[in-house]
């Protein structure tokens, strides 16, 4: 080396170099030991985006090593002492830095034989690139416990997929009543309600949207379909059977047929024309307008409509009287009342594809909130068998010599062949016996009925007299009881909120076995 310098800039350089080896493995350490928590905390709460959460900590461990090494600067009297002990110099290189300045009749010659010394050793050797076993040892611990962390099923898992699946159903309950707000908005039928029903069913979207969970989303349309049911008006119904008994008794009339006609078309095509009718009352002859008046009375005596009642009736007794003014007055009014009529329809109309389109909604939650609550179901009862087996104490009747009840497997006629009985198994043609004394004339004896309607066959059979109840595990029945109880629900006109309760009853239920 030709300078004290130059051997200070060629260990620096080593020491950096072996600085950087050493910071690094530092950074992998704190790499995989990022890896691994992320593993362990994955598998104890749900998170999604476990993928990015593991890899972000690689990044940062990185640079917080670099930073350290950019900040770690030895200083230049420390890296000649160690190059003196790690290469054997004998203080040479650090007595000869420190006396750098100094110019006594031996520092020139303690400087050259540094110097000299230092040209025959390795100087990079004072600083090797190792790696620490150690550490060494701990990476490749924690990359394979955090790589089987990986592998290994995750219980967190499956809740994500439940979250995951809850959102679908939810932004497919949403979509549903979005698709009705949609259908009303083009059904070109305008209704004066129209502002109110997108109103109610814009709320009921929002807080599908928000709800936590299908079952919290269900809660939200039971509310709308009140308030939509609200807005339909219920004499509605009584105001279409007097447009259409009016129909009915024009049509066998000369003038008011194409009136008729009309009114059985919508009520707005029979609101016009029975203004044109009233319009021509003048010059109808007076045969027709006696035709007409009866026609018109007639039609006020059915109708169920208070006031399409007094307005036919008053336009019939104008037109027996000869008051022409009158009765096109009245029919005029029976006019306004079908254009009412047709705006209570299409009130009626959008109120009913409102309501259709949160059953539809309905559905989807409820089945996912189902399924929600299976899942559950399924897993505290993971150690139980997938089928129950038929309990032995079965029912038997036999019929021949005698009447009498015993245990078998199974009901049946003549020797006591039967179908199998107990709890939970079916089957066919199995064999039993039955016992007991024949009975007297006047003694009444059970004969087993025929099922009722909707009454599976292999429903217990019911017991006689004297015979015990059978019993069966509360955890063998339920979901069954609950399937039933969903089935019926489903195939019989019970309106929505009632289906909530059935399905939050089984829940409740189903929350104490889960939680054993």
């Amino acid at each position: 080396m030709s300078s004290l310098e130059a051997i200070v800039r060629e260990l620096r350089k080593a020491a950096r170099r072996a600085l950087g080896a050493r910071y690094a493995a530092h950074a992998l350490v704190g790499a995989v030991a990022w890896v691994a928590a992320v593993m362990i905390l994955v598998r104890l709460v749900p998170f999604e985006r476990r993928a990015e959460l593991a890899v972000l900590g690689i990044p940062v461990a990185l640079a917080i090593a670099a930073a350290a090494w950019l900040i770690r600067r030895p200083s230049a009297a420390l890296l000649m002492a160690m190059a003196d002990i790690r290469l054997g110099l004998k203080e040479r290189l650090s007595t000869a830095w420190e006396r750098r300045a100094e110019s006594g009749p031996l520092d020139d010659a303690q400087r050259h034989d540094a110097v000299q010394h230092a040209a025959r050793a390795s100087l990079p050797a004072a600083f090797p690139v190792r790696v620490n076993r150690g550490e060494a040892t701990l990476v490749a611990i924690l990359a394979i416990f955090a790589l089987a962390l990986a592998l290994l099923p995750n219980p967190m898992d499956q809740v994500l997929a439940q979250r995951q699946a809850d959102r679908v159903s939810q932004a497919r309950a949403a979509k549903a009543v979005a698709d009705a707000k949609k259908k009303i908005a083009d059904s070109g039928k305008p209704s004066p309600k129209d502002a109110q029903i997108q109103k109610i069913l814009q709320d009921a979207q929002a807080k599908i949207h928000e709800a936590d969970s299908p079952r919290k989303a269900l809660e939200s349309i039971t509310p709308a379909e009140q308030q939509l049911q609200k807005l339909a008006d219920p004499g509605t119904p009584a105001l279409q059977s007097s447009a259409q008994n009016l129909a009915n008794a024009l049509s066998g009339t000369a003038a008011g047929r194409s009136a008729a006609q009309a009114i059985s078309t919508n009520p707005a095509k029979g609101a016009q024309s029975v203004r044109d009718l009233a319009s021509q009352l003048q010059s109808l002859s007076p045969k027709d307008r006696e035709e007409l008046a009866k026609a018109l009375a007639k039609a006020s005596q059915q109708a169920q409509n208070s006031q399409m009642r007094d307005s036919l009736s008053k336009a019939s007794s104008s037109l027996q009287s000869g008051d022409a003014a009158s009765a096109a007055q009245a029919l005029n009014d029976v006019a306004s009342q079908l254009d009412s009529l047709q705006e209570q329809e299409n009130t009626d109309q959008a109120v009913a594809a409102a309501i259709n389109g949160l059953e539809a909604a309905r559905q989807g939650l409820a089945a996912q909130a189902d399924r929600d609550a299976n899942g559950q179901g399924g897993q505290a009862n993971a150690g139980a068998s997938p089928s129950a087996g038929a309990s032995g104490n079965g029912n038997g009747n036999g019929t021949g010599n005698g009447t009498g009840n015993g245990n078998g497997n199974g009901t049946g006629n003549g020797t006591g062949t039967g179908g199998t009985g107990g709890t939970g198994g079916t089957g066919s043609n199995g064999s039993g016996t039955g016992s007991g004394s024949g009975a007297a004339s006047t003694e009444r004896i059970y004969v087993p009925g025929q099922p009722v309607p909707g009454q599976s066959e292999n429903d217990p059979t019911p017991l006689g007299p004297g015979q015990d109840v059978p019993l069966s595990p509360y955890t063998q029945v339920i979901e069954a009881y609950q399937q039933a109880a969903l089935d019926a629900t489903d195939q019989s006109l019970i309106p929505g909120s009632e289906r909530d309760l059935v399905r939050e009853y089984f829940s409740q239920l189903g929350e104490p076995r889960a939680a054993k």
